[in-house]
């Protein structure tokens, strides 16, 4: 008999950071590896599913039923996520399920609201660290809500940074977000911009992680050598930056058939026929593996589009029942 299956709540992973045991490097690591995976084509991605509670008004805001999963072969897990949306405004029911890829036993069940949040930040992370300048010290970040705290630490993590802008329209958020972030990494300048594009200009990494529908970024204010990461919308008819920023870039995404379905960062200029198919690289796995560049030389702008795929959750979920079951940390399930 294998072990015990493990439940995995947002206070287990609240106590494994407290501890120690888990940093935000370890979410990175772990998300790189997935990646890596996808690169080297050692994995499966069934695309983001969505069930509507009524089809007829189906629609960004209306209450659906989703679902992801993938096979990760490179670390012999596969599962899911699955959660409710727009049921409670501001609410998020997520669980994952994990399972051994070698022979199907249920491994654990996670809390996936803590997850979402981690391997969110930690796939940006993964990104600016294979696509960003190597001596990138400006960060902007546009959106200071949940998920941009860990936008912040990935990406600290993995750049030396000196300086970040932040900008959100709620001032009072905003403030708040910059008393944290200094308190976090205070040997980090972070202050609060006036506006998205005092944000924005001069910038070396560019990242935006909000609800807004319509362009926070425009291409006109993107210093050469810019990387953004995009990642707060998956919806076709929104998108966080402009036409002229996609097009002016080097543009990378988490999973093709998702972004051709969900992303409207692309789908938008597609459709006004200011990009091709084509100017889509490739997957961030394919960079990560090596198979493509995303980046040629210091003055090249690189985008990274990201709609969050279910290959992040299995790696952060396998290195987390990983380190869990070292700690102590669990509920085991008798089924």
């Amino acid at each position: 008999m294998g072990q015990a299956p493990l439940l995995i709540a947002p206070g287990d992973v609240e106590r494994l950071h407290a501890s120690g045991a888990v940093r935000m490097i370890d979410y990175v690591d772990a998300v790189e590896r997935a990646f890596r995976g996808q690169g080297e084509r050692a994995l499966e991605i069934l695309p983001r599913q969505v069930l509507w509670r009524d089809a007829a008004d189906a629609g960004v805001r209306s209450p659906s039923l989703k679902m992801s999963a993938s096979v990760l072969r490179s670390a012999g897990v596969m599962g899911a996520s699955v959660y409710s949306a727009h049921f409670r405004p501001g609410d998020l029911s997520m669980w994952i399920m994990l399972f051994s890829a070698v022979n199907g036993d249920l491994l654990a069940i996670l809390h996936g609201r803590e997850m979402s949040l981690w391997k969110t930040g930690a796939t940006a992370a993964v990104a600016a660290r294979h696509m960003a300048r190597t001596d990138a010290r400006t960060a902007a970040l546009i959106g200071t809500g949940y998920f941009a705290r860990t936008q912040l630490l990935g990406l600290a993590a993995v750049r030396p940074l000196a300086r970040v802008r932040c900008y959100s329209r709620n001032a009072a958020r905003r403030e708040a977000f910059v008393a944290w972030a200094r308190a976090q990494l205070p040997e980090l300048a972070i202050e609060a911009a006036s506006s998205a594009e005092a944000a924005a200009r001069g910038a070396d990494v560019v990242v935006t992680v909000t609800t807004s529908p319509l362009p926070v970024i425009e291409g006109a204010w993107l210093a050469p050598g810019v990387h953004c990461n995009v990642m707060g919308q998956h919806d076709p008819r929104a998108r966080e930056v402009d036409s002229e920023a996609v097009a002016g870039s080097r543009v990378v995404v988490d999973s093709f058939a998702q972004a051709w379905n969900e992303k409207g960062e692309i789908l938008i200029p597609l459709a006004e026929g200011r990009i091709a198919k084509e100017h889509v690289l490739g997957e961030l796995g394919d960079v990560v593996a090596g198979r493509i560049a995303a980046r040629r030389g210091d003055t090249d702008r690189t985008m990274f589009c990201s709609g969050g795929t279910a290959l992040e959750y299995m790696g952060t979920c396998a290195m987390l029942l990983e380190k869990a079951r070292a700690a102590g940390v669990g509920q085991e399930l008798r089924l």
